[in-house]
Order: structure tokens, then C-alpha cells, then sequence
């Protein structure tokens, strides 16, 4: 293997620190060469990447933009749909209250709906604080329209079971008085009684009867069952 001291005898010190110098400056040439190329590969790369980063960031916030506008179209939405909800319950209740106004005047002003001039409205059940103790409320109606004193007695059966046995009571064995329910009025009664029912007893349905009289002549007979339901006492 040449080393530099024969080289400098053979070329002499000028060529050999030239020749020196030559591959000095190739080397560093292609060292320069080599790094520019990869500081110029990495800069494309770097730009790709920021491109890349920016398209990211863009595309994140149109989503981010997208998810707060549907945010708060649904919430918009749940409130519009709150809001007519309680429209619609509103509404339904309107519509039961005038029902009930609807009826209570077709009954007093419509005559040809009963033949004994008579109505019951307003039945309603009402469970007291001591037990299987209940209170019977019943609003009576007069029809006709020239209005005379009507006058009876309300016949009053409970039909349910007893023990997985269809069973029947009167309100008359009820309650402690132990007599039929009366009345007398001329253009309408309010009336209530209150009951006890047997430990065992279950009630389905309420039937209640009269025979009707105008003064001392009887109109007719009236019939009318109610389901049994409890009502709320105010």
C-alpha cells in the first residue's frame, strides 16, 4: 500500500498537496451536494407535511362548525317539540273540559235524551282515609224544559266478587242508616253518601236505578250503569 511519503517522492510535494487539495474539495463538494439534496427532500417533506397539518386543522373545524350548528338545531328541536307537546296536552284537556260542558247543557237543555226528564251526571267514587270506607257523589238533572219538582228514590247495586264468587250489594246494606237514597229538586241535586265496603269485596261496576215522579205521577223508570273508579277527593 502507497502511503503519503512515497507519494511525495514520487510526485513531489507541489502535485502532492495539490492532488490533496483536489480531493479535499471533491469530497466537500459531494458532502455539500449530498446535504443540500437531503435538506431539500426534507423541506418538500416538511412542506407535505404542514399541507397535510393545514387540510387537517381546515377540515376539523368545518366538522367542529357542523357538530355546534347541529347542536343547536336540536336543541332548537327538543324545545319546539316540548313547547307543542304541552300545546297538544292543553289542548286535549281543553277539549275534555268542554266535552264535559257540552254534555252537562245538552242534559238540561235537550229533554228528548231521557224520557223521565231525568239525568245523572258528575258520578264520581271517592276512597276516604279510614279503610275500605268510600264516598258516593252524584249530581242529578232535571230535562224538561218547563221545570217541575221531580221526586224518588235512588236504587243503588254494586256488582264485583267476593272470594273468586260473583257477588252483589246494595248501598242501602252499606250503610248505617240502611235506607234508599232520596231525592227531590227541581232543577238539579247534588248528592253524596259514604260507604263501606267489605274486606273482600271487589267492585267492577256500579248500577243505579229510579223510578221518577213529577209530583205524585211517575214519569218512568231510570237505568244507568257506571264502571267502578276512583276518583282523586279534593
Amino acid at each position: 500500500m502507497v502511503n503519503n511519503s512515497e507519494l511525495k517522492q514520487r510526485y513531489g510535494p507541489y502535485q502532492f498537496y495539490a492532488l490533496c487539495l483536489i480531493v479535499l474539495i471533491f469530497t466537500a463538494y459531494l458532502a455539500f451536494s449530498l446535504g443540500h439534496k437531503f435538506s431539500s427532500e426534507q423541506q418538500t417533506h416538511l412542506k407535505q407535511l404542514n399541507s397535510s397539518s393545514e387540510s387537517l386543522r381546515i377540515e376539523n373545524a368545518a366538522l367542529s362548525q357542523q357538530v355546534n350548528v347541529m347542536s343547536v338545531e336540536l336543541q332548537i328541536a327538543k324545545t319546539t317539540q316540548d313547547k307543542l307537546t304541552d300545546t297538544i296536552e292543553q289542548a286535549l284537556a281543553r277539549e275534555a273540559s268542554l266535552r264535559k260542558e257540552l254534555t252537562f247543557y245538552q242534559q238540561v237543555m235537550a229533554p228528548e235524551l231521557s224520557a223521565t226528564g231525568l239525568a245523572i251526571d258528575g258520578f264520581a267514587i271517592e276512597k276516604t282515609l279510614s279503610e275500605h270506607f268510600y264516598r258516593l257523589k252524584l249530581v242529578l238533572l232535571q230535562q224538561d224544559k218547563i221545570k217541575a219538582t221531580l221526586n224518588g228514590s235512588l236504587h243503588i247495586v254494586l256488582h264485583g266478587s267476593e272470594n273468586g264468587q260473583p257477588t252483589t250489594y246494595t248501598l242501602a246494606n252499606l250503610i248505617e242508616q240502611g235506607a234508599p237514597i232520596k231525592f227531590r229538586f227541581k232543577y238539579f241535586q247534588m248528592l253524596e253518601q259514604e260507604f263501606t265496603l267489605p274486606a273482600d269485596f271487589l267492585v267492577e261496576k256500579v248500577v243505579i236505578s229510579a223510578d221518577v215522579y213529577k209530583y205524585k205521577r211517575k214519569l218512568g223508570e231510570l237505568n244507568k250503569t257506571f264502571d267502578w273508579r276512583l276518583s282523586s277527593s279534593e
